[in-house]
Formats: structure tokens, C-alpha cells, sequence
């Protein structure tokens, strides 16, 4: 049994990458959807589909030269912790390529994007 599926998401994507994968498969939700579309809105993945039933997302990678973009997932929010933060203190990435994912009452935002609306929320990950 999965207990957070976006943590498996994330975690599946980081796997994928350094294994070399082109693409790969998992559960989907609407939240999952959303972290897909802002992964690839901000030029991590190359595409994402769901199926017609709606309960798996194939992700495409992008890898240039057999190497992908994705490097390094790190996890803030968990099942057991979660972690909250006005648009004040959202954190910055290690790089300033890497990208964390906000969960917000907008729904799901790109640091960024959530400073730059005011808007605080649920730390998710940082992809980088």
C-alpha cells in the first residue's frame, strides 16, 4: 500500500532519471496531474498523458546526450510531517535551476510563482 502518492510520484521520476529511463508509469490523481503539469511547465519532463479510466500517468524524461535534467528529488512534506510556510519564508532551491513545489490554496505553484502571488503553503519537494 502507497501512503502518499505524490512522495511515490516523486520519488518514481527520481529512480527513472539515473536509471536512464525514457519514460515510466504510476498511479494517478489529480494532485499528481497537477505536480506533472508544473514539472513540465517548468522544463523538467518532456510530456505526460493519462489514461482514459484516469488511474495511471505515463511521464516522458527529458535526457540530453543519455543524461536527465533530474538529478536529485528531495522531500519535505511526508505522511508524517508536513511542512507549512508563508510566502515569506518559502525556502530557495540548492541551485537556482532547481525547482520547489508549493502546494497552495491556487493549487500547485512553483516557488516562484507562489512568492511572487503572496501566497504561502505546503512544501512538497525540491527537484533539482
Amino acid at each position: 500500500m502507497i501512503s502518499s502518492l505524490a512522495c511515490d510520484f516523486l520519488i518514481r521520476i527520481k529512480n527513472s532519471s539515473l536509471a536512464g529511463s525514457k519514460s515510466l508509469k504510476s498511479p494517478s490523481s489529480k494532485f499528481i496531474v497537477a505536480i506533472a503539469d508544473s514539472l513540465k511547465k517548468n522544463g523538467f519532463i518532456d510530456s505526460y498523458s493519462v489514461s482514459e479510466d484516469k488511474k495511471e500517468i505515463t511521464v516522458k524524461l527529458i535526457q540530453t546526450d543519455n543524461i536527465s535534467k533530474i538529478t536529485d528529488v528531495a522531500l519535505f512534506s511526508k505522511p508524517g510531517r508536513r511542512w507549512y510556510e508563508k510566502s515569506l519564508n518559502l525556502p530557495w532551491g540548492k541551485t537556482p535551476q532547481s525547482l520547489i513545489i508549493v502546494s497552495t490554496s491556487k493549487g500547485v505553484l512553483s516557488q516562484k510563482e507562489a512568492k511572487k502571488l503572496g501566497l504561502g503553503g505546503e512544501i512538497i519537494a525540491e527537484i533539482y
